[in-house]
C-alpha cells in the first residue's frame, strides 16, 4: 500500500515538472517575440500629438430670412465648409432646424460654439446671386489665419454647394409632419396615370412698386401657359400642382386645363403653411417656377425638367448687378418668358 503511494506521488510531481517546463518554454518564446517588436515600437514612439480643434463655419440662417433663403445660406455653408477642411454648424432655433431633419451640428448658444472668436465673410462685391471664387480657399482670401467663420449674405448660387449635392439633399428631408401633411393632399388627388407638374406663382411683396423699381419682375400668365403646354405636348397626361401666395390671382390668371389639352388636370393647394407647399412641390416630377428662392428650392428638390421665368430681372437695373444667370440657374433649367 505504501508502494502504491510512493507511485502515485512520483508520477504527480513528473507531470508537474513537465508543466513548469512547458510554461517556461511558452514564456520565452513570447518573451523573444515582444523583444523583436521593441525596434519598431521605439522607432514609431514620440511626443503626443494634439488634438486638431475643429474649425466651425455657420451662416445667417434665422428668422429674419425667408426659407428659400436660408435654405440657400446653409447649403453654400456646407460646400464652403468641405473645400476648406470645416464644420458647419446651425444655430438650434433655426426655422431650418424645425422644418427639416439636420444632420449637421447645431447649436444653442453659436457665440460659445465660435469660441467667441470668428471672421465674418460676406460675399464678393455683396453680391447675392453671383458666385464667389475666394470662398474656394478661404483663408488665402481673407489673408488671416484659420479660423471660425460667419458667412454674411445670401450666397445664391448652385455653384457653392455643387460638390455636396448629395450632402444638402440628406439635410433637406422633411419632418415627418410636413411630408406626410404633403402626401396626404398628393394622395387625395392622385392622377390616375401620367406625370406631376409643381407649379409656384410667387406674387406677395414682388408686386411692390419699391421692389419693382430695384429690378424684380412678375411671372405673367402668358409666361405659365406656355411652360404648361411645354409639358401637355411631351407627356400623354399630366396634372399640374399649383401652390402659390397669393391663390385668388392663380384662380384668375392660370389657363383653364382644357385649354392646354384633352389629358389635363390642375388643382390647387390652399390654405397650407409654406413648408407643407415646399415638401408637395417637392414630391412631383417637373417644375414650373416663377421668381424668388422658395420656388428655385421646389425645383431644385423635384430635380426634375425645370422651367424658369427668363424675364428676371429687369436689365439695366440695379438686381441685374447682384444676379449671375449663370451662377444663379442651373445649366439644364429651361429659361422661358
Amino acid at each position: 500500500m505504501q508502494h502504491s503511494y510512493e507511485m502515485s506521488m512520483v508520477t504527480v510531481r513528473a507531470a508537474q515538472q513537465q508543466f513548469f517546463i512547458l510554461l517556461g518554454v511558452v514564456v520565452v518564446v513570447c518573451f523573444l517575440l515582444e523583444l523583436r517588436t521593441w525596434p519598431l515600437q521605439l522607432e514609431n514612439s514620440g511626443p503626443p500629438q494634439a488634438v486638431k480643434p475643429r474649425l466651425f463655419i455657420t451662416c445667417e440662417c434665422g428668422y429674419d430670412r425667408r426659407l428659400g433663403n436660408a435654405m440657400f445660406s446653409f447649403a453654400a455653408a456646407l460646400g464652403i465648409a468641405r473645400l476648406n477642411n470645416m464644420t458647419a454648424v446651425i444655430e438650434h432655433s433655426s426655422p431650418l432646424v424645425e422644418t427639416f431633419n439636420i444632420l449637421e451640428p447645431t447649436s444653442i448658444d453659436m457665440e460659445n460654439t465660435m469660441a467667441y472668436t470668428y471672421f465674418d465673410y460676406a460675399e464678393y462685391g455683396h453680391r447675392g446671386s453671383a458666385y464667389d471664387r475666394g470662398t474656394r480657399n478661404l483663408f488665402k482670401t481673407i489673408g488671416s489665419q484659420r479660423n471660425n467663420v460667419r458667412l454674411q449674405g445670401y450666397f445664391q448660387s448652385w455653384r457653392y454647394f455643387d460638390n455636396v449635392v448629395d450632402r444638402v439633399r440628406h439635410n433637406f428631408v422633411f419632418r415627418e409632419h410636413i411630408s406626410a401633411e404633403a402626401k396626404l393632399f398628393l394622395s387625395s388627388v392622385e392622377p390616375a396615370e401620367g406625370i406631376r407638374v409643381g407649379v409656384h406663382v410667387r406674387r406677395g411683396d414682388m408686386i411692390d412698386q419699391r421692389l419693382r423699381y430695384y429690378g424684380y419682375t412678375i411671372a405673367t400668365p402668358d409666361y405659365f401657359r406656355s411652360a404648361m403646354q411645354y409639358f401637355a405636348d411631351r407627356y400623354h397626361r399630366v396634372q399640374f400642382v399649383v401652390c402659390s401666395d397669393n391663390m385668388k390671382w392663380c384662380h384668375s390668371n392660370l389657363p383653364a386645363a382644357a385649354d392646354i389639352g384633352p389629358n389635363v388636370n390642375i388643382v390647387f393647394s390652399e390654405n397650407r403653411s409654406p413648408e407643407v407647399d415646399l415638401a408637395i412641390l417637392a414630391q412631383c416630377s417637373h417644375t414650373i417656377m416663377s421668381v424668388g428662392s422658395f420656388g428655385w428650392w421646389a425645383a431644385w428638390l423635384a430635380n426634375g425638367t425645370t422651367i424658369y421665368y427668363g424675364d428676371w430681372p429687369r436689365p439695366f437695373s440695379k438686381l441685374e448687378y447682384h444676379v449671375n444667370k449663370e451662377d444663379y440657374f442651373p445649366k439644364r433649367w429651361i429659361p422661358m418668358r
